[in-house]
């Protein structure tokens, strides 16, 4: 659904991400860790198009991203980007509906598929009984979670998000996440996304991708990845890694220092 072969990218002349490669399934959630300045954002951003990129390729169903125009690539590629305040006077459902521009005439009147569509997004990401509020009353929490229901009325094969659970409590972390697993197994979405909690993605991924300084250093499954020798190394600090008791996924925790 989704791949990305040998991707690198630039901001002006400093060298961000390095022959970056891997594949995301229909159905299959790919998370990227690594320290703060990894390139994991860059990467999200290089996949969506939003950053040029300088060597290598990103493709969705077979389709070289950077060929696509913007209302196609939009219909392909959604974002949620790393929690923002939102401002503008725009009600939650007028946020949401942004999310279907790119299947509006060129009048851009919204039709009967995009109100059933919207609101089915904000069902999923249990926004319905806000729908007439102001976005910029909402609550951190609340205003990713209208970022996430725009993305996902665009209704396309992959979805990238960036840092989703950021200021998010437990409680809306966990739903966000089972939610994410959910809409990927039901709707057949390849995602990737970003995590920045090592233990959050153990239990939401099916691959993870470890970036160090722009460049892949692992990629495959939790237990692969999640090795106490590579986290130790990639984030400079020791860490213990154990399987938890119930699922047997791997649970990170501070090492000692000497």
């Amino acid at each position: 659904m989704l791949e990305v072969s040998t991707l690198s990218a630039s901001y002006g002349k400093r060298r961000i991400l390095h022959e970056i490669s891997f594949a995301v399934e229909a159905g299959e959630i790919l998370a990227l860790i690594g320290p703060n300045g990894a390139g994991k954002t860059t990467l999200i951003r290089a996949a969506s198009g939003t950053l040029p990129i300088e060597a290598g390729q990103v493709r969705v169903r077979g389709r070289n991203v950077t060929k696509l125009g913007i209302a196609e690539r939009a219909r392909n590629l959604a974002v949620v980007p790393q929690a923002q305040q939102l401002g503008g006077a725009y009600s939650v459902e007028e946020a949401v509906m942004m999310g279907r521009t790119a299947y509006m005439g060129w009048l851009g009147r919204e039709g009967a598929r995009d109100r059933e569509i919207v609101a089915w997004a904000l069902a999923q990401t249990q926004l319905s009984d806000y729908a007439q509020q102001q976005i910029g009353a909402l609550s951190g929490g609340e205003q990713q979670r209208v970022l996430l229901a725009r993305a996902l009325a665009q209704k396309t094969p992959v979805l990238l998000l960036d840092e989703p659970t950021n200021h998010l409590d437990l409680q809306y972390q966990t739903r966000l996440l089972a939610l994410v697993q959910k809409l990927a197994r039901e709707e057949k979405l390849a995602v990737v996304m970003a995590l920045h909690d090592l233990n959050l993605v153990s239990l939401a991924a099916d691959k993870v991708a470890l970036l160090v300084d722009g460049k892949l250093e692992a990629l495959g499954t939790s237990q692969e990845v999640l090795t106490a020798e590579k986290i130790s190394a990639a984030y400079r600090t020791p860490v213990d890694v154990v399987p938890h008791p119930i699922s047997g996924v791997p649970i990170i925790f501070p090492g000692s220092v000497d």
